[in-house]
């Protein structure tokens, strides 16, 4: 997602931005404190507060423009003036484009839009884009009005945007239309094969639109410009659905007469949100952000019982008020049946029926099912603990561990534990300290195996230390800056440590001296060699001859190699000696160290540095090393977790092994880690210390996809405002809800007190009511302030519901009752136009009365009755700021822990805050309370834990306070609300049940077996109480496919089972009572996804449906892709019954323009015999 617009660039980036940049801040801060000055910090808005602007217009609107030079110079001694250029020369003039978007939009441009594609929403959302750049709906201009001398004029501005939201069959043209003689394309460029995409547009040359048949287009107004796209997408909008979207109405909702098109309603449909970022995973990497908002203020169906596709198209209305479109107004629906407009941007969603899901449901979902990240608590509580092999797995289930394949150096294949980094329970750390006569690091292996751990209880490997050191290996071998910096670092500080301990050697023996020495031994050497010739007795001593001078005793032979005893001996000391310089920052004098905030001695130091604080942080460790186990972290969860420090030292020590050429002891590698752990446990301590991970969670929800930028707020008690809150936060993956948070503070006092997570305010959804269906809309008229030091009040001032005038169904009771407070109180006559059909086809809200109606009642109501003259709300004039706050949803926040800050919930209003404690443990038979190891970590050196927790026993994996398992919610996939209705199609023709499809349609073979299927007793076995994952096989019979089933076109490939539920009587003709496993997935076919649900159908109660669907922008596939769609449904809980009893299952193939047929097949299920 790329980086919002903000007016204070922070210009630190990166997986540690959060850490780095609160340094930054704080480093900045004592220096001012010590200058005694003021910090220069940028004025951004604080924690939690959000500013709104009607518009944000640039100071240029995109066109292009003539700048005309004139110069007057005037003389100082005879005030003689002379103009340049003189009258009757050429003019000096330049010309210069603005360039902004027109028909296309950058890479970027749209950061996030609500609801997400190919998600849901309630039928009364209005959806909405947020863009990268808060200028962009500005950027040109839509209408000449309001102009200066309106009172509109600084308050709104119309802008060229508009968000416009279409059923498909609304902008879905017809094959004549397309291809066929009377087509509409039939004067462009086109040719044949003209295809509408999944968002119904047609991308077409600019130049070709005024030549499109029967269609008009604001796009044909626009005079070109020397950047304009070549190309653009349209949209065909019916002629009187335009009508409607730009129909004029006044401030009471009565039609007005118009002389063309009307834009005007677009100004309260724009706005400009700058927020704090802080607690945002893709937001946060700026302090604060800046962006446009655009709404639609058109719905969805209304009277839809089940979900319904829809379409939003962010369209230009740049030209629509033209001469040129005014020329056609109004414009005859029989001779002009489509208005073609530019689509800028577009993606399809769903509209629901009430009572589907909504972000209240899923926070709530989540805080009640908290727990630990670890296996679930079904599963270890199956683990039969009659043996004490059986106790001892169960226990390894509990600090997260789970069994995977191991192949061993010599070949054989075996199994092993093993866990990731992210741990239930605490691990000591370190576990091995001093290893190796090593004080920087809790390890030093040469090819990790040697941290293999055997269980000998269970006869199992525990190879969880070995991977880490591999994959640190792996990671750094594949990163060229980090291995050529690490090389470079070892040659300095071997080269440095060589010369010096060789140096000291010599020196002891008087055989060397450095420059500086000879130097000053100059001073002597000179008057002694001056005095050789006076003094000739020591040429020979007594008793001696001339002859002894020829007799010389041998030198010592001195061994200087690596290996060598004496360099040995002290080696290590001049290693960490140069090792200490490195560290050094070349700022100021000298005398402090690189810390990230000032230049370095080193830069490959640096180099190295960064990649292993990164490390540490868990940046670029593939997933599956993170959640060892799908099921640890399945779908609408909240896992909390400690950080095993072991793991990453692990992972570090096998990245620093590279380039280690020499044998024995890597005494350069212990200096290295000396280097990092000076670096995070300096001496003498500083204040704040390096922050490095030891807790957090992870979140799997919707509620990431649907809201990037969901706010994360840590509460601190005990623990100094110096250090950043949170290290680490970010979204792994969008697309799937995935959530990173990561902590150096665990639960208790001091420590985490509690985490808040809250909708982000540029991301909120919108709504046309608190009510909205095909026959009313009810608006809650929010407490909104003009007056300032206002306490926030959820509860709304007012109340009011308008009925759909002529409503063709008039509902029981006709009219709602509004609250008492609302008699008297002046409303317009309208605010929404719901259409003349009985299902409404118009459904827009009135953005003219409807603002004016909202900014009305807050100046009935914001009267201060104790100072008229100092109303609590005033405002003449309504503007897009207001209405962005009242169409706001609700924010609704999930607590998690005990919040001091938690937002009390007024009597008689539903709650938007919802708080639930920490994952705690629960009692045992026959044991003691045990709680969460949410304990403070001391911080403190490494090579210090007591040696009574060193390696002695088998137990040293499991933390001190390790303890029974945590109690959540039983594990599952929560599966979508089960939907009622019709779930099966046609009885097929002929008399074979068992056909699939239509006549002609291809065929194919379908089996079920389990995943482990014995060969020797084959089947699905019943009854064990072991779950089982089940492969659904599914093989396209060759014969059956022919040249002319290339026109089936496959959309779906149901298989349904019926459920047996709480009801006895069905146990023995279902296969299964429910489904709370994890969801399937497919086999090999990578072209098709696989959805399960629960739906209630009318004929044969509950039952499971698995679809087959194509990953395909067309939403279909051809037979030759269909050949094979085998899929597994894991952790299936088969219910005991006769394995002679049949089974049915019913298969439905979907295919295009094909109504659905479907068999029944009582031979896809067979079962061991007993």
């Amino acid at each position: 997602m790329p980086r919002p617009y903000t007016r204070y660039p922070c210009g630190i980036y990166g997986p540690r931005n959060l850490v780095r940049r609160h340094a930054r801040r704080l480093k900045r801060r004592l220096q001012a404190e010590a200058l005694g000055l003021v910090a220069d910090e940028p004025p951004v808005l604080g924690p939690g507060l959000e500013q709104l602007f009607s518009f944000y217009a640039p100071a240029l609107e995109a066109g292009v423009y003539t700048v005309t030079l004139e110069q007057d110079i005037v003389s100082a001694a005879t005030s003689e003036k002379l103009t340049i250029p003189r009258p009757g020369d050429n003019t000096v003039s330049q010309k210069f484009e603005v360039v902004a978007p027109r028909f296309t939009l950058p890479d970027g441009a749209v950061h996030s839009s609500f609801p997400p594609q190919g998600y849901g929403a309630l039928a009364k959302t209005l959806p909405h884009v947020v863009l990268s750049d808060p200028h962009l709906p500005w950027d040109r201009i839509a209408s000449a009005l309001p102009d200066q001398k309106s009172p509109d004029w600084m308050r709104n501005q119309v802008p060229w945007l508009a968000l416009l939201v279409f059923t498909a069959d609304e902008l879905t043209l017809s094959a004549s239309q397309l291809n066929g003689p009377g087509s509409l394309f039939a004067n462009t460029s086109l040719g044949s094969g003209i295809r509408q995409s999944q968002t119904c547009t047609i991308n077409m040359p600019i130049t070709d639109v005024p030549n499109i048949l029967s269609t008009i287009s604001p796009v044909a107004a626009l005079p070109p410009e020397p950047s304009d796209d070549k190309s653009t997408d349209l949209i065909f909008v019916p002629s009187a659905i335009f009508s409607e979207l730009f129909a004029s109405y006044d401030i009471n909702g009565n039609p007005v007469t118009q002389t063309g098109p009307d834009v005007s309603r677009y100004k309260y449909l724009a706005h400009v949100r700058d927020i704090n970022t802080t607690g945002m995973a893709d937001a946060g990497v700026e302090d604060n952000g800046v962006f446009g908002i655009v709404v639609s203020h058109r719905t969805g169906p209304l009277s839809n019982t089940q979900p319904q596709a829809v379409v939003a198209h962010l369209v230009s209305i740049e030209g629509v008020e033209s001469d040129y479109m005014n020329g056609l107004w109004p414009i005859n629906a029989g001779q002009t049946p489509y208005v073609a407009m530019s689509s800028l941007y577009s993606w399809n969603f769903v509209t629901l029926p009430e009572g589907s899901f909504d972000i209240e449901t899923t926070l709530v979902n989540l805080g009640s099912g908290v727990n630990v990240l670890r296996a679930p608590d079904a599963v270890i509580q199956a683990v039969d603990t009659s043996t004490q092999m059986g106790v001892r797995l169960q226990k390894r289930l509990e600090d997260g561990y789970t069994l995977t394949r191991y192949r061993t150096a010599t070949g054989e294949v075996s199994a092993a534990i093993y866990r990731g980094p992210f741990t239930p329970t605490l691990v000591p750390y370190p576990l091995m300290p001093g290893n190796q006569g090593q004080e920087g690091s809790t390890w030093l292996s040469n090819c990790g195996t040697d941290l293999q751990i055997m269980d000998p209880e269970v006869g199992i490997m525990d190879i969880t230390y070995s991977v880490a050191w591999q994959l640190g290996k792996t990671l750094a071998v594949s990163d060229q800056a980090f291995t050529t910096a690490l090389g470079k670092l070892r040659t300095s500080i071997f080269g440095a440590a060589m010369n010096n301990a060789k140096g000291e050697i010599l020196r002891e023996r008087k055989a060397y001296k450095d420059r500086k020495e000879t130097i000053v031994s100059l001073t002597e050497t000179i008057p002694r060699l001056n005095t050789l010739h006076r003094d000739t007795g020591g040429l020979f001593g007594p008793g001696g001859s001339m002859s002894d001078r020829w007799r010389r005793t041998q030198p010592e032979q001195l061994d200087l190699s690596y290996h060598g005893p004496l360099i040995s001996r002290i080696f290590r000391k001049h290693a960490d000696a140069m090792g200490a310089k490195l560290m050094m920052s070349s700022n100021g004098e000298g005398t402090e160290r690189y810390d990230e905030q000032n230049m370095p001695v080193s830069t490959d130091w640096m180099v190295v540095l960064t990649w292993v604080l990164d490390k540490m942080f868990l940046y670029n460790i593939p997933a599956h090393y993170l959640i060892v186990d799908p099921t640890y972290l399945a779908l609408e969860t909240l896992r909390f977790f400690h950080v095993d420090r072991n793991w990453t030292d692990a992972l570090i020590d096998g990245a620093l092994s590279l380039g280690n050429n020499l044998a024995g002891v890597d005494q350069v590698r212990q200096t290295i880690h000396l280097m990092i752990s000076e670096y995070l446990y300096p001496s003498p301590p500083v204040s704040p210390p390096p922050q490095f991970p030891l807790y957090g969670f992870l979140l799997h929800s919707e509620a990431v996809t649907q809201y990037p930028d969901l706010k994360v707020s840590v509460e601190l008690v005990g623990v100094s405002d110096d250090a950043a809150p949170m290290l680490r936060h970010e979204n792994l993956d969008v697309s799937e809800g995935v959530m990173l948070c990561l902590l150096d503070q665990v639960p208790g006092n001091p420590g985490l007190q509690s985490i808040t997570f809250t909708q982000p305010p540029h991301q909120q959804s919108f709504i046309a009511g608190a009510e909205l269906d095909e026959h009313h809309i009810k608006t809650l008229y929010k407490r909104i302030f003009t007056a300032e030091g206002q306490t926030p009040d959820p509860t709304p001032w007012d109340a009011h519901h308008w009925m759909r005038p002529d409503d063709p169904n008039q509902p029981v009771p006709q009219q709602p009752q509004d609250p008492p407070q609302d008699q008297g109180v002046p409303h317009a006559a309208a605010v929404f136009k719901w259409g003349a059909q009985l299902d409404p086809e118009v459904r827009t809200l009135l953005p003219v009365s409807w603002t004016n109606d909202v900014n009305g009642v807050l100046n009935y109501f914001g009267v201060n009755p104790n100072d008229p003259s100092n109303p609590f709300y005033y405002d003449a004039i309504p503007n897009a700021a207001l209405a962005g706050i009242q169409l706001n949803n609700p924010i609704y926040q999930l607590v998690i822990g005990e919040s001091s800050s938690s937002m009390a919930v007024p009597k008689g209003q539903s709650p938007s805050s919802s708080t639930f404690p920490f994952p705690t443990a629960v009692q045992h038979a026959a044991s003691h309370p045990f709680n969460l190891p949410h304990r403070h970590l001391q911080r403190r050196r490494i090579g210090r834990m007591p040696p009574a927790l060193q390696l002695t026993t088998a137990d040293f994996l499991r933390g001190p306070s390790h303890g029974p398992p945590l109690l959540p919610p039983p594990h599952s996939r929560p599966n979508r609300s089960p939907r009622t209705g019709p779930l099966f199609g046609n009885p097929p023709e002929g008399d074979n049940p068992a056909f699939q499809g239509p006549a002609g349609a291809p065929q194919y073979t379908i089996s079920c077996v389990p995943i482990d299927n014995d060969p020797s007793n084959p089947g699905i076995p019943c009854g064990t109480g072991i779950p089982k994952d089940l492969v659904f096989k599914i093989v396209q019979i060759p014969d059956s496919v022919t040249p002319s089933s290339s026109k089936y076109l496959l959309q779906s490939f149901t298989i349904v089972l019926e459920l047996a539920g709480g009801d006895p009587p069905r146990w023995d003709s279902c296969l299964l009572s429910g489904y709370t496993g994890p969801g399937p997935s497919m086999a090999s076919n990578v072209r098709f996804n696989v959805l399960v649900q629960v739906e209630n159908d009318p004929l044969h109660g509950r039952c499971l449906a698995l679809r087959v669907l194509p990953r395909s922008t067309t939403g279909s596939a051809e037979p030759r892709m269909c050949e094979e769609m085998t899929f597994i449904l894991p952790v299936c809980d088969i219910l005991k019954h006769d394995p002679a009893k049949r089974i049915p299952v019913w298969i439905t193939p979907s295919y295009v323009n094909f109504d659905p047929v479907t068999g029944v097949d009582y031979y896809i299920l067979s079962f061991q015999q007993k």
